[in-house]
């Protein structure tokens, strides 16, 4: 055969998900790019598909396979695998490569980034979306925040997360006046170069469009060592700032403007030997950001999860009631932390476990920190989401920082 002696394909980064369908268990590929439509494998089919590294022949893929499955696997099957799997983009190969310099060339010509979420993870309809969000929040306890400075909120879909939204954004509701502009920074879950990503494009969802503030980008663009825009097509799919615009709409309509900005992974500070603050780009945008919103009337929130936890996370062991327990005490002792303002402790406590239980917030959360200074919180709500069958877990809370 041809294929047997040349490399073959290499797989997109992508995850993978176990799911019970009507013809057994299968395994979800879902691509966080949002560029390839979700794909079902058989759990033999994503087997090999697990095997395309881009060093692997076809050779090589029979004899994973035999050793795995103990059966032959003839060579028209895989090849007809990967051409599935490049039919939907899901493979590093010259198509996608193509596509994906379409898709970037049309992000680049819009000045809007539109709803990527709107009639998947939330209703696509602006009435039907008004409903749902004031369900979560007429069933939200009234709270007064004077002296409000900042927030965090979580950023898992709405249908497991939305009480834990509305304990926040009901207190947000209850201020009364609101401010001429919100900063919100978002955990971003696909690899970036800079410690953080802007753009200038406006947002839009289905309650309508918000003004990016692009003299604000611009002026941080001037004052820091890198380019905050190169990265600027990781917004283009990228649901923790698009799920808070949803709350802060409908409370507030258009009548303020967003810098939306995304955060890069801490996975080479907590691995390594140094820390954030000790990265000149990072702290060059600190600095920038505190200049350009010494005269602003701003509210700060960052959109950030906690634990992620179990085998749909790489973890041995399937989640259940002990572990939630033992989680949520690790949570609200790292909570602790932000609640007095303590940016370092708060990033020392993850660092000292390596990040074991995956807390994506932490980037959002210790820029918000590190932006505000001195500061105190109070924790507002704190909820774990768990699989039926154990197979994972993750932890959210919402939090008000004076």
């Amino acid at each position: 055969m041809i294929l047997q002696a040349v490399e073959l394909p290499k797989l997109r980064p992508v995850e993978a998900l176990p799911v019970e369908t009507g013809r057994g268990r299968m395994v979800a590929l879902r691509d966080p790019w949002g560029i390839s439509p979700e794909v079902l494998l058989s759990e033999e089919a994503f087997f090999v598909a697990a095997q395309l590294d881009g060093r692997n022949t076809l050779r090589d893929l029979q004899v994973a396979y035999m050793r795995r499955f103990g059966e032959i696997i003839f060579g028209e099957r895989i090849e007809e695998l990967i051409r599935t799997l490049d039919e939907h983009y899901l493979l590093e190969t010259p198509r996608f490569q193509r596509h994906l310099q379409e898709l970037k060339g049309r992000w680049q010509d819009s000045p809007v980034r539109e709803a990527a979420f709107a009639g998947k993870g939330y209703p696509a309809d602006p009435a039907e979306l008004r409903s749902y969000l004031e369900g979560f929040l007429e069933e939200a306890s009234p709270r007064r925040l004077d002296g409000l400075r900042g927030v965090v909120a979580p950023h898992i879909d709405l249908g497991r997360g939305g009480p834990c939204y509305a304990s926040v954004y009901r207190a947000l509701a209850d201020e009364g006046d609101h401010p001429s502009l919100v900063v919100i920074f978002g955990t971003c879950h696909l690899p970036m170069k800079a410690p953080f990503a802007l753009t200038e494009k406006a947002f839009r969802t289905p309650l309508g469009a918000l003004r990016t503030a692009c003299d604000l980008v611009e002026e941080i663009r001037e004052a820091v060592p890198f380019d905050p825009l190169e990265d600027e097509f990781l917004h283009r799919n990228e649901h923790t700032v698009e799920l808070q615009l949803l709350f802060l709409q409908h409370l507030w309509g258009d009548g303020f403007e967003i810098l939306p900005i995304l955060c890069r992974s801490f996975a080479h500070y907590v691995e390594g030997d140094s820390r954030p603050s000790e990265d000149p780009a990072f702290r060059a945008f600190v600095e920038a950001l505190r200049e350009v919103l010494r005269r602003r009337e701003v509210l700060l929130l960052a959109s950030a999860d906690l634990s992620h936890i179990g085998p749909q996370f790489g973890d041995p062991l399937r989640v259940d009631e002990g572990t939630l327990v033992e989680v949520g005490g690790k949570d609200r002792e790292m909570l602790s932390y932000v609640e007095r303002g303590d940016a370092e402790g708060f990033y020392d406590y993850v660092k000292a476990e390596r990040d074991r239980r995956r807390i994506c917030g932490l980037p959002p959360i210790y820029a918000l920190l590190k932006v505000l200074g001195s500061c105190r919180g109070e924790l507002l709500d704190y909820r774990q989401w768990r699989d039926p069958r154990g197979l994972g877990s993750v932890s959210f809370a919402s939090l008000a920082l004076f």
